[in-house]
């Protein structure tokens, strides 16, 4: 049990990091501008990351989540069709209790086993029969809501052709393949002693220092938060990670001093200071000495 919510955890941590991430969300308002398609993720246990944040979501849903039965309703069918899709191990596009398509791609871990679906919707699939202006003003008393209105929310729902359908379910193939990624990776970082990890860090910094590196993007990549990123640096290492940063570019600074006779100015900029005067800030709090009596002599 110990281990199944530690992974579910961790699935948790793979959603709130893909959720975050801006690119897709760029490519969930990229999807939308062409389609009218919201994409989503459900968990294993019925939980959406909620990658548009709620936005443009299909009014007709949108109307009928509104309502405790309905919302219900919604999340009996999406968990029904997760679990078929999880059983069949295929993406599947399925029409809803309320008459609308969706799409739903299951993903699964390197050892095979389901951890949530990504889900697209709500449409019209062309050639499929709409649901009878009569059903749709039946489903409206039996919610509550104005018959009028949820017809014209139904009828105006866009239409895909099946073609456009297949396109957005290799989309979301796509998307899961990093989700999963994303959850692989945090997993074995888990499984990583703090020497190690901070080994690795080390690495990538000394590897990275002339680029405009930060503890946010580090973090990001060793998939820690900025401030447990610094905790542990600061203990593994015994140096603030800001300060190792600095180091390595000095080291990188002083090599080119010593070997070549590139302008100050230059080698500052080459070894991932800012400017100048940054540089001799930095070169000179931590040697002692400024820069330029580090050259190499002629």
């Amino acid at each position: 049990m110990a281990s199944i919510h530690r992974h579910n955890t961790i699935t948790a941590q793979a959603f709130s990091r893909l959720g975050s991430e801006k690119q897709l969300q760029e490519y969930s308002r990229i999807i939308f501008q062409l389609l009218g398609l919201v994409i989503d993720f459900i968990s294993a246990d019925g939980e959406t990351l909620r990658i548009s944040r709620g936005a443009n979501f299909n009014p007709c849903c949108a109307a009928l989540r509104g309502t405790p039965e309905g919302r219900a309703a919604c999340g009996r069918c999406d968990m029904e069709h997760a679990e078929e899709a999880a059983k069949r191990r295929t993406p599947m596009c399925y029409a809803c209790w309320a008459g609308l398509y969706e799409i739903l791609v299951p993903l699964f871990d390197s050892r095979g086993e389901y951890i949530g679906a990504m889900t697209s919707g709500q449409f019209h699939l062309d050639g499929k029969p709409l649901f009878s202006r009569k059903k749709v003003t039946s489903l409206a008393r039996q919610y509550g809501l104005d018959p009028e209105t949820l017809w014209r929310f139904y009828r105006d729902s866009i239409t895909l052709t099946r073609l456009q359908a297949e396109g957005v379910t290799g989309y979301l193939e796509i998307i899961g393949r990093h989700l999963t990624g994303i959850r692989e990776n945090l997993i074995l970082m888990e499984k990583i002693d703090a020497p190690d990890r901070i080994e690795e860090i080390r690495k990538y910094v000394e590897a990275n220092c002339t680029s405009p590196l930060t503890i946010e993007e580090t973090a990001r990549r060793f998939y820690l938060s900025p401030d447990y990123l610094a905790h542990l640096f600061s203990r593994e290492v015994h140096v603030p990670f800001h300060r190792y940063l600095t180091m390595c570019r000095i080291i990188r600074a002083r090599n080119m001093l010593a070997e070549t006779t590139l302008p100050v100015a230059e080698i500052a900029c080459a070894a991932g200071f800012g400017s100048i005067s940054q540089f001799n800030r930095a070169f000179k709090a931590e040697t002692g000495r400024s820069p330029r009596t580090c050259r190499a002599k002629p």
